[in-house]
């Protein structure tokens, strides 16, 4: 395999985040100590090196970077404090904005007031286009139809749905050429790698090694694996109970005429009730540790990760303003337009997937499979 050389390309990936790998002499000690190294994901010292030479094809189809949770413990022990952890995340953000289509992510991870700018752009837009008249009174116990209607809402969302679609098309087209991952696909080793990384997910078990190797024990309401899952398990909730509510309250009365209206269904009130108090508390506790710096793995914040973090606590905390409203039966034009900014921000944060560090909850299962499926593979 011929790799081309090009020092351009580690000059770039510095603009995505705080390191200095040429400071590296390349002691393997960062592979050594790191707790999820294995065979045949043998990192971060292999990424190092393909960033000293300049490999960028082989950098941005590398699974390596998204097999590393950050637990900092390689740049706790670097002797040459070339901090490789906030590298590998870097690497984790290159790849991200080069999958972008529309090359907007590339100039929001690069430069902090375009993303602000283009952030506050397209948020005002999204509102404007949510605020309308009175709708048709598809949901009679909706509050808020004087500034945003329920069907405009469904209208708008439906819009951004359809085109998060195709620019995620187009991402994974590009994903799926340039991480190889068919060579490694059959039927079976491919169902046993899609339990594998389910299993993974629903636990990140792996994450947990890093604790369990530490010098330093913490607190489990401290663990970085756990405030993960109550941010990615708070998300699916809130999800899972936006999509019930919008079968319930939109479509059933439409596909079974029989159905009847409802104005709250329960069920999908307690889902999103009990999901967005895991996920404040997740963010909440990410944030705290990003504050206070407390730990090597959430010294360094890029804005990519503020953003995030931040988006995500506004929406939680408007979300349980708005339950309020909703519970007591309270609406006013200032309850209206929190309703906007939640509604618009949240779509926002949706059609932003493929350029943000929410992207990781796409392409890092995507990166997963590919390594269960080639350590399936081997074993086989």
């Amino acid at each position: 395999m011929t790799i081309k050389v090009n020092p351009q390309v580690l000059n770039d990936i510095r603009k995505y985040g705080a390191f200095d790998i040429s400071a590296c002499f390349n002691c393997g000690n960062c592979t050594a100590v790191c707790p999820l190294s294995e065979d045949g994901a043998s990192f971060p010292r292999k990424m190092i090196r393909y960033g000293q030479i300049g490999a960028r094809e082989e950098i941005l189809k590398a699974k390596e970077p998204w097999l590393c949770y950050y637990c900092a413990e390689c740049s706790e022990t670097c002797p040459r404090q070339a901090e490789p952890g906030e590298y590998m995340a870097a690497v984790r953000r290159y790849q991200i904005a080069n999958l972008d289509p529309t090359g907007l992510g590339k100039l929001m991870y690069k430069n902090t007031w375009f993303a602000i700018v283009f952030s506050i752009i397209t948020s005002a837009a999204l509102g404007t286009l949510l605020i309308k008249g009175d709708g048709t009174g598809v949901f009679p116990g909706w509050l808020f139809h004087d500034l945003v209607p329920y069907d405009t809402i469904h209208n708008v969302g439906i819009g951004v749905a359809a085109l998060l679609t195709v620019l995620m098309l187009m991402s994974f087209f590009v994903l799926i050429r340039r991480s190889e991952i068919l060579k490694d696909f059959n039927a079976n080793s491919f169902m046993q790698a899609t339990a594998d990384v389910a299993r993974e997910l629903g636990t990140m078990k792996r994450h947990g090694k890093c604790r369990e190797q530490a010098v330093k024990k913490t607190s489990w309401y401290k663990d970085h694996r756990y405030i993960h899952l109550a941010i990615m398990w708070g998300f699916l909730m809130l999800l899972a109970a936006t999509t019930l509510n919008f079968f319930v309250i939109f479509l059933a009365p439409q596909m079974f005429p029989g159905f009847g209206q409802l104005t709250v269904f329960y069920p999908a009130r307690v889902i999103g009730t009990i999901g967005g108090l895991v996920m404040l508390w997740g963010v909440s506790a990410a944030i705290w540790k990003r504050f206070t710096a407390s730990e090597r793995g959430s010294a360094i914040t890029q804005f990519s990760d503020a953003w995030l973090l931040g988006y995500l606590w506004v929406l939680a905390l408007t979300g349980f303003w708005l339950e309020v409203v909703v519970t007591v039966r309270t609406p006013s034009s200032g309850n209206n337009w929190v309703l906007l900014v939640h509604a618009a921000m949240a779509m926002q944060l949706v059609l932003f997937v493929g350029m943000t560090k929410l992207g990781h909850a796409v392409y890092r299962p995507f990166m997963l499979l590919k390594h269960a499926m080639q350590r399936r593979g081997v074993s086989s």
